[in-house]
């Protein structure tokens, strides 16, 4: 590991041969710009993973906090605005080769921002610390660096979530491991990276995984391939079975949140679908079977109670057996279906609106809304599609489109039992084929 800390300070020692000193170089000359600016709170935002490491490692180092909203949408960006000081220029500053090349550092305790839904279903920041993800690259390091070893890695997944930041930003640096900048979009892609690459791993998601069905080259120099990680979601059981029947070794399935970092791993076989906790993480339950957890990835060690039920195996093992509250996930995006139920109620064609998990051909959102006269107005005059279509537009202004429901049902009143509460069943019973 290039990262060494103390007790205030964290320190990357990064070697002087391509491509790390040109790395080094450039977040210089971003540490420079920094310095010439007051601003504490910087947005970052950049497709780019190049770009993005490099300002990420420099507001780091100058004491500044990263603010990473998951998405650049107009309404994200919007909420985002309050909590920021300045935007980053959309290009690095031009590095100056001569200029001496001082020690890549910076203090622990400085934060960053990143945004996920809360329990509450409003957009929620959480806060942080450089040591809590510094703690967190240690033990993945310790967990997987031995599989890894040299593996460059490559990904399907974005960087501005904590999975992405950890896996394909932080750990590759403190580690050594060179990132392959082109994001994996298709498995035509992965298929050809696979026959020219030296040893590596893929940083990748339950939807990608899931749609990555042909395994058969793979097969060829199977080696090279140390490692599938796959977070964000539970992965669909024929992905393990895929990979085990192709003569790989099954994904690791990173299970933790935004909140608490990293919980536990797993890599499924005939025998094990249970979670391991990680060896620096505590774990237990509440009256509720909520998972408890005390963990280096956490602010202090303050026990942190999660929304997800568990079964506990033994002090180590646990299954995880869904979420407690009305946060869901579709195609490993975190949804809070409360928010999304009223951003709808803010458009005026809808008077009410009730969201619910789908699971058939595969895991999606219905939305269940009862109409203004306006609303009605509209859809009796365009018609379904393009009531569908405009409703869509609405939520895309905060929501990613990846996430939006697909179904719709048009309803006069929400069903209600004898207590006067829509249920689950009901909402997912008006969906049934008719």
């Amino acid at each position: 590991m290039w990262l060494k800390s103390d007790t205030t300070n964290w320190f990357l020692n990064l070697p002087k041969t391509a491509p790390w000193h040109g790395f080094h170089v450039d977040v210089q000359a971003a540490r420079q710009w920094l310095k010439a600016r007051s601003e504490q709170r910087w947005l970052l935002f950049d497709g780019d993973s190049y770009r993005f490491t490099v300002w990420f490692f420099a507001l780091l180092a100058e004491n500044r906090q990263p603010v990473m909203p998951q998405n650049n949408h107009s309404e994200t960006l919007r909420l985002v605005s309050t909590v920021i000081d300045a935007e980053l220029p959309p290009q690095l500053p031009q590095a100056v080769q001569s200029a001496e090349l001082k020690p890549l550092s910076g203090r622990l305790i400085t934060t960053l921002t990143l945004f996920t839904s809360g329990s509450s279903g409003e957009p929620q920041a959480i806060r942080k610390s450089a040591r809590q993800l510094f703690n967190e690259v240690q033990t993945l390091e310790s967990t997987f660096g031995e599989t890894l070893r040299d593996a460059e890695v490559i990904t399907t997944i974005s960087h501005q979530h904590i999975y992405g930041l950890l896996f394909t930003v932080i750990w590759p640096v403190c580690a050594g491991r060179c990132l392959v900048a082109q994001r994996v979009e298709y498995l035509e892609q992965w298929q050809q990276y696979h026959q020219q690459a030296n040893a590596y791993c893929i940083v990748s998601s339950p939807a990608h995984l899931e749609r990555f069905d042909d395994l058969t080259h793979m097969q060829h120099h199977p080696t090279r391939l140390r490692a599938v990680f796959s977070s964000g979601g539970p992965l669909a059981d024929q992905v393990p079975q895929r990979f085990i029947g192709a003569g790989l070794a099954a994904p690791f399935e990173i299970y933790g949140s935004t909140e608490t970092g990293g919980i536990g791993w797993r890599q499924r076989s005939a025998t094990t679908t249970a979670f391991r906790r990680f060896t620096n993480v505590e774990i237990g339950v509440n009256n509720e079977h909520c998972l408890q957890l005390r963990s280096p990835h956490l602010p202090d060690h303050t026990l942190f109670t999660t929304s997800d039920k568990v079964e506990l195996i033994s002090p180590d093992e646990f299954n995880v057996l869904g979420r407690a509250d009305r946060i869901v996930k579709i195609a490993e995006k975190r949804v809070s279906l409360a928010e999304l139920e009223r951003f709808c109620e803010a458009h005026p064609w809808i008077d009410k609106a009730k969201s619910c998990q789908l699971y058939q051909p595969r895991t999606t959102l219905g939305l269940v809304l009862v109409l203004t006269a306006a609303g009605q107005q509209q859809l009796a005059q365009e018609g379904r599609l393009d009531m569908r279509r405009k409703i869509r537009e609405h939520l895309q202004q905060r929501f990613d489109k990846v996430v939006l429901p697909r179904k719709f049902r048009y309803v006069d009143t929400l069903p209600c039992n004898a207590s006067g509460k829509t249920t689950l069943a009901m909402l997912q019973q008006l969906f049934e084929a008719s």
